[in-house]
């Protein structure tokens, strides 16, 4: 941990204030929250205006948590810098609040994005593990990084073994826990910082006041349409990175036809990586774009071989070339290497000392993790839960399997339920065995999602159902061979079940790990 004497030290609220001509004494605030659920003694809370609610209407419920202070919004400019009290508390007006709240944040936190190195990482799937390979290899060489998104807030320290700060909600946290977890990070020493951006995050802004070094895109597919308008509108969220502040350097899928949007729309001067695991559309990309732009990269994977236990390729890059052996499972791990290993090389760290670190790499929690037995099949716990993440993990274990392939998932209620159907599809072209389960069914009837999934699936011979996931889990092993394997696709590092609407602890990587231990023994 760091000593007091290199600890950050936040900024006076006050001063923050004065720089947009409102005059408060000195107050001492310990931070800054968007949730009045979060507010507590000393809390600085801004009631924004969500996309759902308006902050305005919580602004008792902070002070009763012990806000000292409140800015709500105007669009009266007479009324900026208005006082009121309530209690202890100042409720003080700010004329149009939303475009200022990252810059409060961002000051309040000394501008801590500034000073670190950092990587957003973005696009339907793949994000998750872009961000934690690339804390990893960081780590590796010798520069400690942190992690934000899905699976919380994360430290990798040079050396060591990682550390988990503490959990999020969601994937790219609200504009001021950004820059409170971004000044954790830096507390521990990080230099680093690997963040997940989410299109729903994108679009509302959560990034706003972070200063950004490299900008990431995995893939384009279909997902979170219950919340985006169409495909189309979900691809422009993504794309709003590219606004972000900061960005000197692309990294893109040139595997995905999306990228083609990305280079179009990069800012001036923005240096560009194109990854690929299929030297054709790499290749290709490359020619296209040198013609008009020499800011351009390259990263590709040649001539991969699979293994039970990961794969073995070349890398082949503007920055020199190596056969490397990664220890995690399918081809789009790869796609996921290349991703963060550009990434890393953007930002001046060594290509020989990077090569050394892949063979180092331990999967991510939940992506494509296998557990191991003797006597029956494995078992890959994976978070899967889009028509393109499935068909992904699937493709990767049939690569990796003699015996047959079992699927077992299902999919969350009050969501996009168009992909469904395109799910139980993908599940019969893929798999040799396929059983629906419950997920996250949250206001709908399990029995209702699984209709709608079983309208893909035309080969019923192939298709089981067990509503109970454990029991699911359970028969699909018991009936297994040792050549075997099972992809349990869904949860992934999730640690409940949410059924009415009430989540239930539920970890299925600990299940699957003691039902596979038992058997052994």
């Amino acid at each position: 941990m760091p000593s007091n004497e290199d600890k950050l030290q936040t900024r006076s609220i006050a001063s923050i204030l004065a720089i947009f001509d409102i005059l408060i004494a000195a107050t001492e605030v310990d931070n800054i929250v968007l949730d009045s659920r979060s507010a507590k003694h000393n809390s600085l809370f801004i009631a924004h205006q969500g996309t759902s609610n308006n902050g305005a209407k919580y602004v008792q419920g902070a002070i009763n948590n012990g806000a000292k202070l409140v800015l709500v919004n105007t669009n009266n400019t007479e009324q900026h810098g208005q006082v009121d009290s309530v209690g202890e508390a100042l409720i003080i007006s700010f004329f149009e609040l939303e475009k200022q709240i990252g810059f409060i944040c961002s000051a309040f936190h000394q501008h801590v994005s500034n000073t670190l190195q950092c990587v957003a990482i973005t696009g339907t799937n793949g994000k998750t593990s872009v961000a934690h390979i690339c804390a990893q290899l960081s780590a590796s060489c010798g520069e400690n990084a942190g992690t934000i998104g899905t699976m919380g807030v994360g430290f990798y320290p040079k050396k060591q073994a990682p550390i988990k700060i503490l959990d999020t909600i969601n994937t790219t946290p609200d504009i001021a826990c950004m820059h409170q977890f971004a000044h954790l990070v830096k507390q521990l020493g990080g230099r680093r910082l690997c963040i997940e951006a989410s299109s729903h995050g994108l679009h509302q802004k959560r990034l706003s006041g972070f200063k950004v070094d490299v900008a990431a895109f995995t893939n384009l597919t279909q997902d979170h349409l219950d919340y985006h308008p169409s495909l189309n509108e979900y691809a422009k969220a993504k794309r709003l990175l590219l606004k972000q502040d900061g960005i000197r350097y692309l990294v893109l899928n040139a595997d995905d036809k999306e990228s083609h949007r990305w280079v179009e729309q990069a800012p001036e001067h923005t240096i560009i990586c194109l990854c690929s695991v299929n030297q054709r559309s790499s290749a290709s990309l490359l020619q296209a774009y040198a013609k008009h732009n020499q800011h351009y990269k390259y990263c590709i994977a040649l001539n991969p071989r699979f293994t039970p236990n990961g794969s073995t390729f070349k890398i082949k890059s503007s920055w020199g070339q190596a056969s490397v052996s990664l220890p995690l499972i399918g081809q789009f791990n790869i796609a996921n290497l290349l991703t963060a290993f550009s990434s890393l090389l953007l930002q001046g760290v060594s290509f020989e000392r990077l090569v050394d670190a892949v063979p180092l790499l331990n999967g991510v929690p939940g992506r494509m993790e296998v557990f191991e037995s003797i006597k029956h099949g494995n078992i890959i716990v994976d978070y899967a839960h889009t028509p393109d993440a499935l068909e992904q993990a699937l493709l990767a274990a049939r690569q990796h399997v003699t015996g047959k392939l079992t699927v077992i998932f299902g999919c969350g209620g009050d969501r996009d339920n168009s992909k469904r159907s395109q799910m139980g599809k993908i599940a019969e072209l893929c798999a040799d065995e396929v059983i629906l389960t419950q997920d996250n069914s949250r206001n709908e009837l399990p029995e209702d999602i699984i209709a709608d999934i079983q309208q893909g699936i035309h080969q019923k011979s192939k298709l089981k159902i067990e509503l109970e996931r454990t029991s699911a889990i359970k028969q699909a092993y018991l009936n297994s061979c040792t050549d075997d394997l099972i992809v349990v696709a869904g949860k992934g590092h999730e640690e409940y079940l949410e059924l009415k609407s009430v989540r239930e602890h539920y970890n299925e990587r600990e299940y699957v790990k003691q039902l596979t231990m038992e058997v052994r023994g």
